[in-house]
């Protein structure tokens, strides 16, 4: 069962108000900060905000092809363990392959298109991935996908727990070679 949705009460549940937080940004320069100790001011430098524009952009290595030549298909939980959850609205689903050599496959598999194809029911806004570099592993965040998300939402999963675990069904081509390997018939 998804989290906060088990009830051992019988009977039509009471009405009761949505307490929802609504997050949003401001600028710095309109919240001046201060510190001060036993009641005296203490000078400090502000912290330097870096936006992801200013990061630098690292290099993903690039996993090698595949092998060329025919493909089965394979459920993704075959070549992959995977996590979800939320942040506000959002759904977060991380994907770890089982071995280096499954990645590319599975980003092949696993563009943005066809993740928000596959969470259609679930996903109004856009869905982006992210390469984890070094873990064999994607990110991708759901935007807006869980009706308001915590105590907001009318849907039964408020918080993408079961998320990762339907990703697990997506079915990914692989190199015909990796059957036996998956204990996938050809």
């Amino acid at each position: 069962m998804a989290t906060g949705r088990c009830s051992v009460a019988a009977g039509r549940p009471n009405v009761s108000p949505v307490v929802r937080l609504y997050s949003f940004l401001i600028d710095k320069d309109k919240v001046p900060a201060s510190v001060s100790v036993d009641g005296k001011p203490v000078a400090f430098a502000p912290a330097k905000i870096v936006t992801r524009a200013e990061v630098p952009a690292k290099a993903v290595h690039a996993a090698p092809d595949l092998p060329p030549g025919r493909r089965i298909e394979v459920p993704l939980v075959k070549l992959a363990v995977a996590r979800s959850g939320d942040k506000g609205n959002d759904a977060n689903i991380g994907v770890m392959a089982r071995r280096a050599e499954y990645l590319p496959a599975i980003r092949l598999a696993l563009t943005p298109a066809a993740v928000k194809s596959y969470f259609a029911h679930y996903a109004e806004g856009a869905v982006e991935r992210y390469e984890l570099p070094g873990l064999h592993a994607l990110n991708f965040v759901l935007h807006d996908s869980l009706g308001g998300g915590g105590t907001s939402s009318a849907n039964l999963d408020t918080q993408a727990k079961t998320y990762a675990q339907l990703l697990l069904a997506f079915p990914v081509p692989v190199p015909e070679a990796w059957g036996n390997e998956l204990g996938a018939a050809g």
